[in-house]
């Protein structure tokens, strides 16, 4: 807890708090960073709804599951071939993009 003294001082700092005050460029600059943010963000989102992204989700959930049951069979040759077949289709389908 502090107790607020005269002057703007508090009792644990030795001076008034520094501010500074953005001009309207840096203020123009924030506010347009912003707005890029939200676009990228948004076309992002479209992209991540299409019915390929959503698809290949699902494949990619049944991939697994074939790759551990590979594994559990002792057929690690099987499971690498389809991790790197699953890698090389999921940067494609990222490529899209």
């Amino acid at each position: 807890m502090t107790i607020k003294l005269e002057d703007g001082l508090d009792a644990k700092s030795k001076g008034p708090r520094p501010t500074s005050r953005r001009t309207e460029d840096q203020q123009i600059a924030d506010l347009e960073s912003k707005i890029r943010e939200v676009e990228e963000r948004m076309k992002r989102k479209q992209i991540q709804s299409s019915p390929l992204h959503k698809e290949f989700a699902r494949f990619k959930k049944h991939a697994a599951r074939f790759v551990q049951a590979c594994t559990d069979e002792e057929r690690a040759d099987i499971a690498n071939s389809v991790l790197g077949i699953l890698t090389v289709t999921e940067r494609q389908v990222n490529a899209l993009d």
